[in-house]
């Protein structure tokens, strides 16, 4: 099992999601349509067992916010997902695991 530290980059959080942790999306405030764009604020985490960690941005070690739908879906594309699930209220969360992948040979 891998040791985890309460911040994580995104180059650890996909070697941890490949090594089978489990990626969550934290919804901060209630999205909202502005415009043709849908806004709100989402916050990841990696878990592995009863550790969490939040994903930071490397420069700052701030956090790393998404404010639009089409951000947090990419970022879940880019993570392998074929389909992102996507809280819409405060105090929601989506669990990202290789079930939300297609099958490779379909």
């Amino acid at each position: 099992m891998r040791n985890l530290y309460p911040v994580i980059f995104q180059t650890g959080l996909k070697e941890a999601r490949n090594e089978g942790g489990i990626v969550e999306a934290h919804s901060l405030e209630d999205a909202k349509k502005v415009g043709n764009t849908w806004t709100g604020d989402w916050r990841i985490y990696l878990r592995i067992g009863d550790q969490a960690a939040l994903l930071v941005v490397q420069r700052t070690l701030q956090p790393r916010e998404f404010k639009t739908i089409a951000g947090l879906i990419s970022f879940g594309v880019e993570l392998g997902l074929t389909t992102v699930p996507v809280p819409l209220k405060k105090g929601e969360k989506a669990t990202w695991t290789h079930g939300t992948e297609a099958n490779p040979q379909s």
